[in-house]
């Protein structure tokens, strides 16, 4: 399977002599959007330890966990500018400076984790990170996070119906907006880091997210009592560098930097699939209630006649859309 090879690529990486890369000490700041017991915290520790390692403690990557630098659009949009040089957040958030990463957040893109992969490396990487190299930005790790599970406050959901009257966060994302009118919820953007306030107070009754985040947020604390299974779309939080920091950098750091990514992204897909299990069994021990869906056909159904029409100019066009599914090797999508 794909992420077989991810991890033969960390352990070559892992091979590499550390070496001096410079005469002199450097370091750099790093956001997360996240808590560190979250899949970005455990991905941008990986790549710090990666990088520390490997130059001795001559280059440090400094990290600021939980939103301490702003929010991650805020954080995107410093990096951008060169004066962040690396950032990790949710793609939903890198959309605004790049509309063909989109196409990552199109309802029903991915069936289950091995496409998700095979989405994110090889080929289809190269191409996102393409487009993302010409918004500013190098992705350098591809964060799993979990499926968007839904939870909210009231009650449980198991068909489509189910979702009528109940208001959902959402991040600014017009696909994520739209897939949830699809579904029948409410959805209001909320920024991530006002997020939990507002489910406490009751702003909104729900939120979307995976097991580990979920956890790692506390959001039990904040009355999300019920989560449903559904798999409309596949929560991945990138590790970016600024291109202009990353020009400035000799090529043996720039090399040395793809590398730390790589050996990251290995490392949270690990973290993913082994912990990922072990926080649903601590929430459902701590009072969660996990539903499944009698008809997710109809959400799918949903997604592909109302959202990917609706979406495809916004994600770049129905070509690009195209492009990436040949590059994934799937067959076209003809609306």
């Amino acid at each position: 399977m794909k992420f077989k090879s991810l991890l033969s690529l960390a352990v070559a990486a892992m091979l590499i002599p550390a070496m001096p890369l410079m005469a002199h000490s450097k370091t750099y700041n790093m956001a997360v959007g996240d808590p560190e017991d979250s899949e970005q915290g455990y991905a941008a520790t990986a790549f710090k330890k990666y990088v520390e390692e490997k130059t001795n403690g001559q280059t440090k990557i400094e990290v600021f966990f939980g939103s301490a630098l702003g929010d991650e659009s805020e954080s995107f949009r410093n990096v951008q500018k060169g004066t962040l040089p690396f950032a990790v957040g949710g793609i939903a958030n890198l959309v605004p400076f790049e509309k063909r990463l989109g196409l990552m957040t199109l309802p029903y893109l991915w069936k289950d984790l091995d496409e998700v992969v095979a989405g994110t490396t090889g080929k289809p990487a190269e191409l996102l990170n393409s487009y993302a190299i010409k918004a500013g930005f190098r992705i350098l790790t591809f964060t799993y996070c979990d499926f968007r599970f839904i939870t909210n406050s009231r009650k449980p959901i198991t068909k489509m119906a189910d979702m009528k009257g109940l208001k959902f966060r959402v991040p600014q994302s017009a696909v994520l907006i739209a897939s949830y009118k699809a579904f029948g919820g409410s959805p209001t953007p909320i920024s991530w880091s006002e997020t939990f306030t507002a489910l406490q107070q009751g702003v909104v009754d729900g939120q979307c997210y995976g097991y580990i985040g979920f956890q790692a947020m506390k959001f039990l604390e904040a009355n999300q009592k019920y989560l449903t299974e559904v798999h409309y779309t596949y929560q991945i939080q990138p590790i970016v560098v600024s291109e202009r920091v990353f020009r400035k950098m000799s090529p043996e750091e720039q090399a040395l930097m793809i590398e730390a990514g790589k050996y990251a992204q290995d490392q949270v897909l690990q973290y993913q699939k082994n912990d990922g299990t072990k926080a649903k069994e601590a929430l459902i021990a701590a009072g969660l209630t996990v539903s499944t869906l009698e008809d997710e056909d109809q959400w799918m159904k949903a997604a592909y006649e109302k959202v990917w029409p609706e979406m495809a100019d916004f994600v770049g066009g129905k070509e690009a859309i195209n492009e990436y599914l040949r590059a994934l090797g799937k067959p076209e999508w003809n609306n």
